[in-house]
């Protein structure tokens, strides 16, 4: 909740000074994990024009989707252990980094396998639910603000 009332200040302070500059947007990311009031975050965000990037359960499957179609339910501990296993630098009772500068150039790979997962859950009847995730928006939106595409 904290970081949801966090972009919700931000996006007041930012309405405050005026229109957006060059189409700025506030974002707040959320793992479903186990938070008890992740569904009140979310809504707040979207109460209040808050865009949010979400996944369920966990960052870790954004990642994953960058080497992979992963469509299976999972719990966090399960996604660790698949990227672990994907990506040998991760450390998922360590730093839990990987190497982003080798994942950025399969960025759009993962946004269109996240898409996929969307409406997937879409047609399940549980649009944000288990796997899925919405970090692809948050990178298309980066991208498309910025004028560039990733590396080759």
């Amino acid at each position: 909740m904290a970081v949801a009332e966090r972009a919700v200040d931000a996006s007041r302070r930012q309405r405050a000074r005026g229109a957006k500059r060059g189409g700025d947007r506030v974002w707040a990311v959320f793992d479903r994990d186990s938070h008890p009031e992740y569904e009140e975050a979310v809504a707040l965000c979207e109460r209040h024009g808050v865009e949010v990037a979400r996944s369920d359960p966990c960052f870790e499957l954004w990642l994953i989707l960058h080497i992979e179609k992963y469509d299976k339910p999972c719990s966090n501990s399960d996604a660790q252990r698949r990227l672990a296993t994907l990506r040998p630098e991760y450390n998922r009772k360590g730093a839990k980094t990987a190497d982003f500068t080798d994942l950025i150039r399969c960025v759009e790979d993962a946004e269109e396998r996240a898409a996929m997962q969307l409406r997937l859950r879409e047609q399940e009847g549980n649009p944000f639910g288990n796997p899925s995730t919405t970090v692809g928006r948050l990178t298309r939106a980066i991208r498309e603000a910025s004028g560039s595409s990733p590396p080759q």
